[in-house]
């Protein structure tokens, strides 16, 4: 399963959840899923829960939130290096019900604060992978 690497998706190994999870994001719709079993929730979604069950169900809620936390990156990962320009930043968005996701905030103009109003927008680079970002609401 191809899982996001810090928001960037690659379009040829998207699987179905991580398809609904961007498509969504494209119409302002912010989707995750949740273990019927144990009930853990996952942003972004998944097929299968660390507990080993299947049977999840989808939940949507607004993709805004507040800024929990971020950092400036000066070494970008290998699996994005190419793709990114340094330093960037990197962030977690606090949603209404206590979930977290971390994600890419992109190279920043102004410097942000923890507790600024922000929401998850996607965007398709150049390459034609996705990225999921955290931006100003």
């Amino acid at each position: 399963m191809s899982e996001p690497y810090l928001g960037f998706v690659h379009d040829n190994r998207m699987t179905p959840e991580l398809h609904k999870f961007i498509e969504g994001l494209k119409e302002n719709k912010f989707f995750g899923n949740q273990c019927k079993k144990c009930g853990k929730k996952f942003v972004p979604p998944r097929g299968v829960c660390p507990c080993g069950s299947t049977d999840l169900t989808w939940f949507e809620e607004k993709p805004e939130g507040t800024l929990y936390t971020w950092t400036i990156v000066h070494f970008a990962p290998e699996a994005i290096s190419r793709k990114v320009n340094v330093p960037y930043a990197a962030g977690v968005i606090e949603f209404a019900d206590g979930l977290k996701l971390l994600a890419h905030m992109g190279s920043l103009a102004v410097k942000p604060k923890v507790g600024l109003k922000v929401r998850v927008k996607a965007d398709k680079l150049d390459t034609g992978d996705y990225v999921y970002r955290i931006v100003p609401a």
